[in-house]
């Protein structure tokens, strides 16, 4: 002890221990959940990254087979046929457009 916890312990009558400082242990376990952590937020973010490639194919599989059945002489057709100007292909807007309709995707 020094000497203010001996002090301090005479002022109160009890005695005063020092808080000993933390140990290497309990710093390489703060470090390896922090490490574990960092682990598990990546696989997560990969994981995301995986579904929303998913969910793009999906899109531009539903999107090809809906060209496929559009009827360009149709009211939808010809509407279709001005709005994909606006975009690189008519696969890019087919893919828009549908998802406009299903906005849950």
């Amino acid at each position: 002890m020094d000497e203010l916890d001996k002090l301090l312990a005479e002022i109160d009558g009890t005695p005063h221990r020092k808080i000993p400082p933390p140990n290497n242990k309990a710093l390489k376990f703060t470090s390896d959940i922090e490490q574990l952590l960092n682990e598990v937020k990546a696989d997560y973010a990969q994981k995301e990254r995986e579904l929303e490639q998913q969910k793009a194919k999906e899109r531009y599989r539903r999107a090809i087979a809906w060209l496929k059945t559009l009827d360009p002489l149709s009211s939808e057709g010809l509407w279709f046929e001005q709005f994909a100007l606006k975009y690189p292909s008519k696969v890019a807007a087919a893919v828009d457009y549908l998802r406009s309709l299903n906005s849950n995707d």
